[in-house]
């Protein structure tokens, strides 16, 4: 899709047509506010819900499950919960936002005025962009502040666990909540602890979409589209939370090629590449970030996050990644930006001083569009303006049963001589063909011990296939549940389960994958900076998605592992 460039925004009309307030279309020649008196009206109607922008409420169409029928309602937890065309439509509000901004027309962006609106920002990191930025988008909409910038003088310091400091500003009748936290997935959860809209400012080194919706801001001022690009990522790729978000937001937009230049201690996660790879994107990874340089259209230079690193000896190696250089500008094409998310230490600079004022230089342009961006943000997860939910994210699971268990046709083999299926003498349950040496892990966690299970666990050579060795477990008078089926498929993709009853095989069952892995007990996620790791005593249990036959995800930190993996910190 081609996009026009956004600088004729002050002289035309040029996204008009695709914003609407209320089912009306929305003009550049009127001024950008409600209807005059609506903000008094507040009625509810047959909904149960305010109605700001106009006197009566229509019954929608019900959307599918985990679909919003407001954009934004819920906040931005994820940019996967995003569509194209879901960006597009809060670029062009943030769009008419900066113009009215820069007009100085207080009723075209003051848009919470005397609706007594409230916002609290939890920052459980340091911050200074995006913290004020999204404390002056509040201002700017007319919206009040309140919350905690780091976590001295707070209950945190107390020992106060996140869901608890949810659970009060939920309670204070918040409109908004803005999080910052060292865990990946913190903001996830948030969400999933409060009705209250949630804004992930950053979350661990997992993402930081709001940041990532200035970037595309930037980017589409600058270029004036945000497809066919070339993009250099550079710098902390591991860590860089921001370059996650960045790469998988611009990866949904047509014929983009990225180019990943870091130190290899510090690469891009397999997870992201082989995402933006599987979306048609064209990925080069390089250890050189003068790689790509004069074909590049953005060279996105990142800082090395020292404090996210576990030890030394990586940020030693990390610190040898290089800044960028006036001789690297000088090498660049015509229609060159240079973006930073910010800070730059100046102890190890990413961008080197001098560069600061060339007009290929776009950060601090970059930086000034959190303000609109986020206004846009705000103003939409508080219902100041409604957008409706433009397109499908592109990483929605598309719903369904979860057919994980398949029954088999059973068929009567004659007895074969060795072959018993002891110590069942009467009814029970034989688990067979287990992935080889998994069967006393099945055994531990069926608890077959602590029940004082008959039971029997062993690796054998398959008698159809002498070269074959699988694992099998058989145990007397027990019947496994559905919840112990979904175990047995989490640790051994493709096992089979046979009922036992007057010694006789009654059923016989293909475990496969699960879709969703949740509710075991001695589950962990490989990740220690996840939210669900047990040392962070956040109380969080593990939740895993499937991606393939043997591949996982974790739903908070997006971690992939093997299904293999889950439990490999109990051998």
């Amino acid at each position: 899709m081609l996009i026009r460039p956004i600088r004729p925004w002050i002289r035309g009309d040029w996204f008009s047509p695709f914003l609407r307030i209320n089912g009306s279309p929305f003009s550049m020649n009127r001024p950008f506010r409600p209807r005059p008196g609506v903000r008094a009206q507040q009625k509810h109607c047959n909904c149960m819900k305010p109605c700001i922008y106009s006197g009566r409420c229509e019954v929608p169409t019900p959307l599918p499950k985990g679909w919003t029928m407001s954009l934004l309602k819920n906040g931005l937890v994820d940019i996967h919960h995003l569509s194209t065309q879901d960006m597009l439509e809060i670029l062009k509000l943030a769009g008419r936002l900066k113009d009215a901004l820069a007009r100085r027309d207080v009723p075209g962006y003051q848009l919470a005025a005397g609706s007594d609106r409230l916002v609290a920002q939890l920052f459980y990191e340091s911050s200074t962009r995006t913290r004020a930025s999204f404390e002056i988008a509040a201002l700017r909409l007319g919206c009040r502040v309140t919350g905690f910038g780091s976590t001295e003088g707070s209950s945190v310091s107390k020992g106060e666990s996140l869901s608890h400091t949810i659970d009060m500003f939920d309670a204070y009748a918040c409109d908004a909540i803005v999080l910052r936290h060292p865990l990946d997935g913190s903001a996830l959860w948030a969400s999933e602890r409060t009705s209250v809209p949630v804004f992930n400012a950053g979350d661990g080194k997992r993402q930081h979409p709001t940041q990532t919706i200035l970037d595309l801001f930037t980017i589409l001022e600058h270029h004036g589209r945000l497809e066919n690009l070339n993009i250099v990522f550079s710098g902390d790729l591991k860590y860089g939370r921001t370059t996650h978000t960045l790469a998988l937001a611009l990866s949904q937009f047509a014929g983009n090629t990225f180019h990943f230049c870091s130190p290899s201690n510090l690469s891009m996660p397999r997870a992201i590449t082989e995402l933006v790879r599987g979306r048609g994107v064209k990925v080069i990874e390089s250890e050189n970030m003068k790689d790509g340089l004069e074909t590049a259209d953005i060279f996105y230079q990142t800082r090395i996050q020292r404090e996210r690193m576990p030890d030394q000896n990586e940020f030693d190696k990390a610190k040898k990644a290089g800044a960028f250089t006036l001789a690297m500008m000088e090498r660049t094409r015509p229609g060159f930006g240079l973006m930073h998310p910010l800070p730059i230490d100046k102890r190890i600079p990413g961008i080197m001083p001098e560069l600061d004022a060339h007009p290929k230089a776009l950060y601090k342009t970059q930086a000034g569009n959190g303000v609109p961006t986020r206004m846009a943000e705000l103003a939409l997860a508080m219902r100041l303006v409604e957008l409706p939910v433009s397109g499908r994210p592109v990483h929605l699971p598309a719903g369904g049963q979860d057919d994980f268990c398949r029954r088999l046709e059973i068929h009567e083999k004659p007895p074969r001589e060795g072959v018993s299926i002891r110590p069942i003498r009467d009814r029970g349950v034989v688990v067979d063909h287990l992935q080889p040496h998994t069967e006393s892990l099945l055994a531990l966690l069926l608890r077959v011990k602590d029940r004082r299970d008959v039971y029997r666990a062993g690796c054998v050579r398959s008698v159809a296939r002498p070269d074959h060795v699988k694992g099998i477990l058989m145990i007397e008078d027990r019947v496994l549940t559905t919840d112990e089926l979904r175990l047995v498929a989490t640790v051994s993709p493709g096992a089979r389960v046979n009922r036992i009853e007057n010694g006789r095989v009654v059923e016989k069952y293909e475990l496969d994958l699960p879709a969703v892995i949740s509710g075991v007990e001695s589950l962990m996620c490989p990740n220690s900076g996840c939210i669900t790791r047990p040392e962070h005593q956040e109380h969080v249990s593990c939740c895993f998605e499937k991606l393939d036959a043997h591949t996982l995800r974790c739903k908070y930190c997006d971690h992939i592992l093997d299904a293999g993996e889950l439990f490999a910190h109990l051998y």
